[in-house]
């Protein structure tokens, strides 16, 4: 516009040339005007072509990009051996359909078994509540992979409830081999119960069945209509679009008469998300019989007040001599405050895509049966119902550095005044976390381009065997932050070397209720092994009173957000250069030193010594921050010149300490919250340190991971498993309404290399990029720049393969 302006312009002053020629000023003004239009019409059009030309390059840009290429799905083939895969198939595959499928029909032949099939199976009757394979043992295993020859024979371990016995018990049995059994016994080791107290069990399908059978009818009998009246709302099944949900607080063993099982009930609306809407009702359920029909409610808890049975609930009620709550069941609008549906304004205004991740070349790793392969990395993994994803036998330029890696247990303690929140202690493998692992959304969950898996396994829960879609996925996730880098600039010698840090991700995400945890295993091209945890989903709450303050926050009208701490516990079965390993630690200390070359002055310097844990009670470490400390795996042959081990250290920032005074009531169930590591000597029985009994064994836990300890092994040159606990005490806050994210909720330790390469060993990756000048007198007359591929432009399109169009056709992977 500011040239055609001074076009006009010129058209004006050339016009007022020839105001003194009266004659031709007719014939000179037109032509004046003719010249002007066709000034401005050439401009004009001029204009118009060069918007024409750039709408046409942008278009054909665009154009560009769509008819780019997808890029590739496939893996780079790889070398892997058919002979090394087998062996791996043959002792950490999971057990097969067919396996499992001989496994049911022996067992079912063995009349003294009585078992039934777990759709048809109560509380009092006998049935498979898991199956998963028994791993062979260690030494045995990597004999085999080694050298070959015969495999260890397959096992399947089996956990079966006998509510038909007499006593009624949880036994442990191992049967085999597989595919041509021949027996089918109980296990017998000396490290953990192998038969369980029936009172002991966790919580299945035949125990909720139980709860809506007989439990619910009597409480809709009895106190029913008091419910109505009070919440607008019916116990399941037959409420409607008005329903109570009902969550359970299991009592520790420790806490309630010996040989007793007991839980309290507590309500909530069942609208999304049901535990930020809690009610004031609760009840004490004696659940020892094995028959539910004979199952006592003991007390109930109502407005803050407690009544010793249902009838002296029901008689005060009635005569009015008690505070009543009136709530109306929550209307789509009320309710809307703890859902996950979307809030306006929209953010960002307008429908601008978030940033993703692809593989330009198509993934750097390969998933053949069991086996897993990434640049220098090897590993295989499995998921069974009771332990989830573990993962074995972990190379690092085809040396083992983890024989097993994988998570124990989640604990979660509450604290609160109501009666279910003071004891509110959870130990999440009760509800198998193998078929926890399940339904995960690409895009969301995982990046588009990740692989998934689906498992097979077999639990009562699931009334059988089942496919658990999209249990697992794997991708090489980028972080955007530099592994390593250095830049020096023309004074001290220009160059510059960088590479980006990636690292192959395996994820499951295990949802517990109203929890959710990201498990991630991430492997990284300096040889560093990090296993990560993030938390998210929703809170655990109670009906706010007052006198709730000290223990729960008052976070939005009624709700009290309950204050709680998470522990996870994980196994590392670490090998420096072999299973003879030892643990030593560098301790960091400080001292007042005579300084040699400063004339004898004092003064203060760090300095660390070495220090080796000779047994396993000398190996427990709890964290203190005046004794820092590196956390040595290390082995005694072969030493490097420098006088330091080969080793492998155990790092992490993310502990914290267990409060509750040791052995009593939860407590003593979660021995391994005690200490931030614990190393023990491998022994084949001592393969876990927790169970799925543990929410209810406080009075003898089944599996004690103390007593691991109290024997007090020696542990120099031995074969070292380390215990490793990470935790947070978490005071919820509003922002957690409705869904707390993993922001801020992440914990994690890794497993480094100390010592252990000559030199860093992601110095032969082709992702680094290496920058030096064509003249080192003259750094900036342009520089010389080497890199293979990482700098290299992509020029496929990126697949989304979010599954919209599936999940709106059918959504069983999700949801079943």
């Amino acid at each position: 516009m500011a040239q055609e302006s001074s076009k006009t312009q010129f058209c004006i002053e050339d016009n007022m040339l020839y105001k003194d020629d009266n004659n031709s000023r007719g014939t000179r003004n037109k032509e004046t005007i003719l010249k002007c239009f066709l000034v401005i019409v050439g401009f004009q059009s001029l204009t118009l072509f060069l918007i024409l030309v750039s709408i046409c390059v942008v278009r054909n840009n665009v154009i560009s990009g769509a008819d780019a290429s997808p890029c590739p799905t496939n893996t780079i083939a790889r070398d892997i051996g058919p002979i090394e895969i087998q062996r791996e198939l043959d002792v950490f595959a999971e057990l097969t359909p067919d396996e499992i499928e001989m496994v049911i029909k022996y067992l079912q032949s063995l009349d003294y078994l009585k078992i039934v099939s777990p759709s048809h199976g109560m509380t009092n009757n006998n049935f498979i509540h898991s199956m998963e394979l028994k791993l062979a043992e260690k030494t045995r295993i990597l004999d085999y992979l080694k050298n070959g020859g015969t495999p260890p024979k397959r096992e399947a371990t089996l956990f079966l409830f006998l509510g038909g016995n007499s006593p009624p018990t949880v036994e442990e049995y191992v049967v085999g081999p597989l595919p041509n059994i021949t027996y089918a016994r109980r296990l017998n080791v000396a490290a953990r119960k192998t038969i369980i107290p029936y009172h002991f069990r966790p919580f299945s399908t035949a125990e909720f069945k139980a709860i809506f059978m007989f439990l619910f009818p009597k409480v809709r009998l009895d106190v029913g209509w008091i419910l109505e009246e009070s919440y607008q709302a019916k116990l399941p099944p037959y409420c409607g679009d008005h329903c109570l949900r009902f969550s359970m607080t299991p009592i520790a063993s420790a806490l309630i008469p010996n040989g007793t099982r007991k839980a309290w009930f507590w309500f909530l609306y069942d609208v999304e998300f049901s535990t930020l809407h809690p009610l004031d009702f609760q009840f004490l359920v004696d659940m020892t019989n094995v028959d539910a029909r004979k199952w006592v409610i003991e007390d109930v808890w109502y407005a803050n007040q407690i009544f010793k049975s249902l009838g002296d609930f029901k008689t005060k009620y009635e005569s009015g001599s008690i505070d009543k709550t009136r709530m109306s069941f929550p209307s789509s609008e009320e309710g809307k405050f703890s859902s996950l549906s979307f809030r306006e304004p929209l953010v960002p205004e307008k429908q601008l895509r978030a940033p993703r991740q692809f593989d330009p070349d198509g993934p750097r790793f390969d998933i053949i049966a069991n086996h897993i392969q990434y640049l220098e990395w090897k590993m295989n993994f499995r998921v069974t119902a009771t332990a989830g994803l573990q993962l074995f036998n972990i190379r690092f330029r085809n040396e083992m550095l983890v024989y097993e890696l994988s998570m124990q247990e989640v604990a979660v303690l509450y604290s609160g005044n109501n009666p279910a929140s003071r004891v509110m202690n959870y130990a999440d493998s009760a509800g198998l976390f193998g078929t926890r692992c399940r339904g995960l959304l690409p895009g969301v969950d995982c990046p588009s381009g990740a692989k998934y898996i689906d498992t097979y396994m077999y639990t009562s829960n699931e009334n059988g065997s089942r496919i658990f879609e999209k249990a697992v996925c794997f991708f090489e996730h980028n972080s955007n932050i530099p592994l390593r880098r250095h830049r020096a600039y023309g004074r001290s010698g220009a160059f510059y070397g960088g590479l980006v840090a990636t690292s192959l991700t395996v994820r499951t995400i295990i949802s517990v209720v109203n929890y959710d945890y990201v498990i991630d295993f991430m492997f990284y091209a300096h040889g560093v092994i990090e296993t990560k945890v993030s938390m998210t989903g929703y809170l655990g709450t109670a009906f706010f009173f007052p006198d709730e303050e000290p223990y729960a926050p008052h976070i939005y009208k009624d709700i009290a957000a309950l204050m709680h701490d998470h522990f996870f516990a994980f196994k590392a079965d670490i090998d420096v250069n072999g299973t003879s390993n030892r643990f030593e630690s560098l301790d960091i200390k400080n001292r007042l030193e005579t300084d040699p070359w400063g004339g004898g002055k004092n003064h203060f310097q760090n300095y660390f010594s070495r220090s080796l844990r000779t047994s396993e009670k000398e190996a427990v470490y709890r964290f203190n921050f005046s004794t820092p400390k590196y956390l040595m795996f290390s082995q005694n042959r072969n030493v490097p010149a420098n006088g330091l081990p080969r080793s492998i250290r155990i790092h992490s920032k993310d502990w914290a300490k267990q409060l509750i005074p040791e052995g009593y009531g939860f407590e003593n169930a979660v021995p391994w919250t005690r200490y931030q590591i614990a190393l023990t000597k491998y022994k084949y029985e001592e393969d876990r340190c927790s169970s799925i009994f543990t929410m209810w064994d406080a009075a003898d836990p089944v599996v004690n991971v103390q007593k691991y300890i109290d024997d007090n092994d020696g542990i120099v040159d031995e074969d070292l498993i380390a215990w490793i606990t990470l935790g947070t005490h978490h005071i919820p806050q509003t922002e957690n309404i409705p869904n707390a994210n993993t922001v801020g909720s992440q914990m994690s330790f890794f497993i480094i290399p100390f010592n252990y390469f000559e030199e860093d060993p992601s110095m032969n990756s082709r992702d680094a990029v290496r920058i030096t000048p064509r003249d080192k007198k003259q750094p900036l007359a342009g520089a010389i720049v080497e890199e293979y591929g990482a700098a290299e432009p992509a020029t496929c399109q990126p697949q989304n393969s979010f599954p919209k169009s599936l999940l709106e056709r059918n959504s069983t992977f999700l949801f079943s």
